[in-house]
């Protein structure tokens, strides 16, 4: 420790005064080097946000084979060097790298067979197909393909035929009425099915599809567009429920919430509400508005259910559920986000902490590439992760105590000890995953959407978004799709249909086959009428 002279006659005498005084120090010094390495560790985590790659993909360290130098061909340069030792020349060695083979044209992708064809065909005038004084034969034709796009608006007047008795001049006869999905509306069911879709799937605020709908001539206020989608997602509150409850009859969840920013929340003003997400294996996707980021949505949408639940160890999931029933499952890619994190400033440690998670990640990539069941999955697990797991277990306990406790290292070390018996109960499962990817993945609909529409409008405005955010991700998820969907379970729906036939599970197993043959037969009576 370094002190002025003044300092130097101000300490004491005493030797136990002088260590206190002397630990005291090194306590306050060791405080400003935590402080200081936290401060440079987020000023790397902004500008990396800022300016660096986003990926947390790293290659795999390749190990050098047993017995060959650093230098490549060093046996060529050793022999060269003994050349010029013998004889006296002076020489070189030059190695010519090889020629990057040239990347082959990449084939046109072929025309999707489910779309129609309009065929467009053009004659020579008669009067040219004239040679040697004869008229020429017809020797086939040359045909060029190119896919098109025609959107368009129009006005669909229904007319009902009326018959009257001329005799009793009282009975009146009106022809039946199609259904309609809202009664006395001003879109029909194919403009209301886009909309969601645009809306919900394809991230477009009401204001931006105003400005579209405007340009092709078409005056629909955005206070037209989202009434009739809150209105639409009502009729489907009783879909959405079907589909929660499908959802918790399931053994193996995932779950994961962002935040959106509520312009009118329930007490008035505008405050930061939470979209929850629950997910299964099959493709389920169930989102929940909600303003609070407590435990409400995990207590009432999980209520029923019993098995495996993957999150991402955000403590109301555990605090929620009764762990008799919920067993949680920590996620893998979450922890090796912290040690990539704490890159820039134990670049060593932080590999070696991602190659051990690489070979976990490596191992359960091999069986899945082998397509090897469930059973067989565990097998493996037990074989070669349980003996991954152990190293790495043993490398943390050893490392925790060589780098300081808040440090990044230290937080990330601290952060895997904390959760590692969720961490590892997926080696006795072979349904389990190794992360919460797929909740990650399903949530960035809303993650990109808020990009887009910025903000909710009330909470009428976020139930409507839990149940078409659902129903939309779900349709994507199992391959139908959204817009059919929408179109076919909204008829449905007011016709009187069991709506819990109708959830994207269910109505792919009852009536997916039912629309497409009708779609195909009408598809060519049209083009029938085109051809003639």
């Amino acid at each position: 420790m370094r002190v002025t002279m003044a300092n130097a006659r101000e300490l004491p005498d005493d030797i136990e005064a002088l260590k206190a005084l002397l630990l005291a120090e090194r306590e306050r010094s060791s405080t400003l080097d935590t402080r200081i390495a936290q401060l440079e560790h987020t000023i790397h985590l902004y500008s990396k946000w800022l300016w660096g790659p986003r990926t947390e993909k790293r290659a795999p360290e390749v190990a050098p084979t047993p017995g060959q130098a650093h230098l490549p061909f060093v046996e060529l340069l050793e022999a060269a060097q003994r050349v010029a030792d013998q004889h006296g020349v002076r020489g070189s060695l030059e190695v010519t790298p090889p020629k990057a083979p040239k990347s082959k044209a990449k084939p046109r992708r072929e025309f999707p067979a489910h779309l129609p064809v309009a065929r467009t065909v053009i004659d020579v005038p008669e009067a040219e197909r004239v040679c040697c004084d004869k008229p020429m034969a017809p020797m086939g034709e040359e045909v060029t393909r190119e896919l098109e796009r025609i959107e368009l608006a129009i006005v669909h007047e229904i007319a009902r035929k009326k018959y009257c008795c001329r005799v009793c001049q009282e009975h009146v006869l009106l022809a039946v009425a199609p259904t309609r999905a809202l009664d006395k509306a001003l879109l029909g069911s194919g403009w209301l099915a886009t909309l969601l879709v645009e809306r919900f799937g394809n991230h477009m605020p009401y204001n931006r599809l105003e400005k579209k709908y405007g340009s092709e001539g078409v005056a629909l206020s955005r206070t037209i567009l989202c009434r009739s989608a809150c209105d639409l997602g009502e009729r489907f509150e009783p879909v959405y429920a079907a589909l929660c409850g499908e959802l918790a009859a399931d053994d193996v969840l995932f779950a994961d919430e962002t935040g959106v920013v509520v312009q009118e929340s329930r007490a008035g003003a505008r405050k930061n509400a939470q979209v929850w997400l629950y997910a299964n294996k099959h493709g389920d996707c169930v989102f929940d508005y909600n303003e609070s980021r407590g435990r409400d949505s995990p207590e009432r949408m999980l209520k029923a259910f019993t098995g495996y639940l993957h999150d991402d160890g955000y403590v109301v999931y555990e605090t929620a559920l009764d762990p008799e029933r919920v067993q949680h499952v920590a996620c893998w890619a979450h922890v090796r986000r912290y040690f990539v994190e704490a890159e820039g400033t134990d670049p060593v440690f932080s590999r070696e902490a991602v190659a051990q998670i690489r070979a976990l990640y490596e191992l359960d990539r091999k069986a899945k590439d082998a397509g090897l069941p469930v059973d067989e999955v565990r097998v493996q697990r037990e074989q070669h992760a349980t003996e991954i797991l152990k190293r790495f277990k043993e490398w943390l306990d050893v490392r925790r105590t060589q780098v300081l406790p808040e440090s990044p290292m230290g937080r990330a070390i601290k952060y895997t000890l904390g959760r590692w018996d969720a961490l590892g109960r997926f080696v006795h499962d072979g349904r389990l995953e190794l992360d919460n990817n797929r909740a990650e993945r399903a949530l960035r609909a809303v993650a990109v959407g808020r990009k887009n529409w910025m903000q909710i409008g009330n909470e009428r405005g976020g139930r409507t978004a839990s149940v078409f955010y659902s129903l939309v991700t779900t349709c994507k998820q199992r391959g139908i799709d959204p817009r059919t969907y929408l179109r076919d379970a909204m008829l449905r729906l007011k016709e009187g249909v069991d709506p819990k036939t109708l959830t994207p599970r269910e109505w792919q197993a009852r009536y997916a086959a039912e629309v497409a043959d009708r779609r195909d037969y009408v598809l060519a009576q049209v083009l029938a009428k085109l051809g003639k």
